[in-house]
């Protein structure tokens, strides 16, 4: 039997096998009957490419017909075209009947089974006029509930320098509400059977970007009591600390720079006692080991005995899925893997790729199983993997799939190189930089721009991301550019959630600054950690 997740008890107890099974069932079903004949994109891909979407049976056979990877800079420019659209094939209408016969199919090969006995029932109805307008009306209902957007996510920036919304549906957001809480599950899991009960607190930064709303649901689901915060926008981290102490908060989400850098920092100077046991949930960018340390730290200096780190991951593009640690040290559990699929690539110089063995490492690359709204499928993201593996964890015994030591892509020039455009966090935000430096390059004072990352303290690799935005003027560097600056910062800020450094100079000083003849148009010159 096909079926559409699994709890976390389910998960405990299933093994990798039994879910590599089910994915292949879901991904067939998937690509025949709601990719191939509502997805523009790919049905075009595979008609270009001359592959029959009935051959395709599984994730590997992607990699056997060559098809080609998705990068983010085709996806910016096609946004439409990555949304399920039943009500159009090929720029034509499709007949009414057809949508709903290709949706029973789907849920019928899919495991959807009371959707399969609502179509079928009401179309029985329809067909022989028996309540024939209450019917048609049940089938309307179900499949604006499957098909039509409900809101998004923000993603890599556009061309224009715009964020890339990426659309669920109400069939998404409700897979989204029972895949969510398994992260705060498996993060809390070790201490559940003590009596240990959560009061939590998001501290991440609210936005339309997929880690707040996340977290809001997994932890309403799991926690005794919930703390709905956003990470020092609405009140001052100073404020959230008493608010922390006030509610015995003992499981904090959010992400590891904000927390260790604002959150902890105020923490260590307050009058607060930490409770016993305390968990802290990291997302959104790399988790360096001194970072955790500071936190723990500062923890246990007020009064923590036990102190839980787990890192979770996923992107906008993921949507409804995630993978999460089951300890600081262990590996990310693949929790919704009926949902989707995590797989790990090499990109050769010729163009072609190839799924890598589980010891070597790997680009994520995702592959939709399930859903609805915008669906990826073989989309590569700028994440690397250090190896994965399908089988049992040896720290926590799960049996399933998991990867190891994920890390942000850190080279730009790299980055543009396989993703078509540099992106990177700072201070939690995407932020698309080529995208960004296009942009600038639009403004008639300005001849040439350098984007810069670095560090608030240079001297601290850990400390808060900072933008910096060179720029050669037209016209003398000592003329009055302060319009030009407000400018530059208006939409830096807007296009990226960030409000950035902005150095005006020469353009031989600028041309010497990144490289020469070389030009290093977007440099990131952060101090590595050790």
């Amino acid at each position: 039997m096909v079926r559409s997740t699994f709890t976390f008890k389910e998960l405990k107890k299933t093994n990798h096998r039994e879910i590599k099974k089910l994915q292949d069932k879901k991904f067939k079903a998937f690509i025949r009957y709601q990719v191939w004949p509502n997805h523009p994109y790919y049905r075009r891909l595979f008609k270009e490419h001359d592959v029959d979407p009935y051959d395709i049976t599984c994730i590997e056979d992607w990699e056997k017909y060559q098809i080609p990877l998705v990068k983010k800079v085709d996806y910016k420019d096609n946004l439409r075209q990555f949304v399920l659209n039943p009500s159009e094939v090929d720029g034509e209408d499709r007949p009414p009947a057809e949508i709903v016969k290709n949706m029973m199919s789907y849920s019928k090969a899919a495991g959807y089974d009371e959707q399969y006995k609502l179509l079928r029932n009401n179309g029985i109805k329809t067909k022989l006029r028996i309540g024939a307008d209450a019917a048609m009306e049940r089938i309307k209902d179900r499949l604006t509930y499957n098909y039509a957007p409900l809101q998004f996510w923000l993603s890599s920036g556009r061309a224009s320098g715009l964020p890339a919304p990426v659309f669920l549906t109400r069939h998404d957001n409700d897979m989204l509400f029972k895949n969510c809480v398994k992260v705060g599950q498996m993060a809390v899991d070790p201490w559940i059977d003590e009596g240990w009960e959560l009061v939590s607190m998001n501290l991440f930064p609210y936005a339309p970007h997929l880690g707040w709303h996340a977290v809001n649901l997994g932890l309403k689901q799991m926690s005794k009591f919930y703390v709905a915060t956003s990470a020092g926008g609405a009140i001052p981290s100073a404020k959230l600390v008493e608010i922390a102490k006030s509610f015995h908060v003992n499981g904090f989400a959010g992400m590891p720079s904000y927390l260790r850098n604002r959150f902890f920092r105020e923490m260590k100077d307050a009058d607060y006692e930490a409770p016993e046991k305390v968990v802290l949930l990291l997302a959104g960018e790399k988790i360096y080991g001194p970072v955790v340390d500071d936190m723990v730290e500062t923890l246990k200096n007020k009064g923590a005995k036990d102190v839980r780190v787990i890192g979770g991951y996923a992107s906008s593009e993921s949507k409804i899925s995630f993978g999460v640690q089951c300890c600081y040290d262990g590996p990310y559990h693949n929790v919704s893997p009926l949902m989707l699929s995590f797989e790990f690539v090499r990109v050769n110089d010729d163009g072609s790729w190839e799924f890598v063995d589980e010891n070597e490492p790997g680009h994520v690359t995702l592959f939709h199983l399930d859903g609805t709204g915008t669906i990826f499928e073989g989309f590569l993201l700028g994440d690397v993997a250090s190896r994965h593996e399908n089988g049992k964890c040896p720290l926590c015994g799960m049996d399933g799939p998991f990867f190891w030591d994920i890390g942000r892509q850190n080279d730009a020039q790299a980055q543009i190189d396989i993703m078509g455009l540099s992106e990177k966090k700072v201070k939690g935000a995407t932020v698309n930089l080529t995208a960004l430096r296009s942009d600038l390059l639009q403004l008639g004072e300005v001849e040439e721009v350098q984007v810069e990352i670095a560090k608030e303290n240079m001297d601290d690799p850990y400390s808060m991301d900072v933008l910096n935005v060179y720029v050669a003027p037209n016209g003398p560097a000592d003329a009055n550019y302060n319009s030009l600056i407000t400018e530059i910062k208006r939409i830096t800020k807007n296009s990226t959630e960030v409000t950035p450094s902005v150095f005006i100079m020469p353009f031989e000083q600028l041309m010497e600054k990144a490289g020469g003849m070389k030009f290093m148009e977007i440099s990131d010159v952060r101090p590595k950690p050790a």
